[in-house]
């Protein structure tokens, strides 16, 4: 299992981290074909906060990404739009 989170600001929180690593290891599980997941965050000031996701698959690569009030949500946000992606791949595999 590889995650990595990538954070434009400095300061961050073990409670999203912790967060990321449950929901991420559901999909480690699920779908065998992953690789590693890395998230990218947009930082603190901005209004919205902006989550980015990279699947690593088997010689592809999957994109997700989503927007909320906070890095949680978009977070979630983006997970249910990677679901659907990883659903439409296994069903062409």
């Amino acid at each position: 299992m590889d995650i990595k989170i990538d954070r434009d600001f400095t300061a961050g929180t073990n409670s999203f981290e912790e967060h990321a690593q449950d929901r991420c290891q559901k999909y480690f599980d699920n779908y065998p074909f992953v690789q590693s997941i890395q998230i990218f965050l947009r930082g603190d000031k901005h209004p919205t906060k902006k989550v980015k996701l990279q699947v690593r698959l088997k010689g592809k690569d999957i994109f997700a990404s989503a927007e909320g009030q906070h890095h949680h949500d978009a977070f979630d946000n983006a997970l249910s739009k990677l679901k659907s992606q990883l659903v439409k791949y296994k069903t062409l595999r």
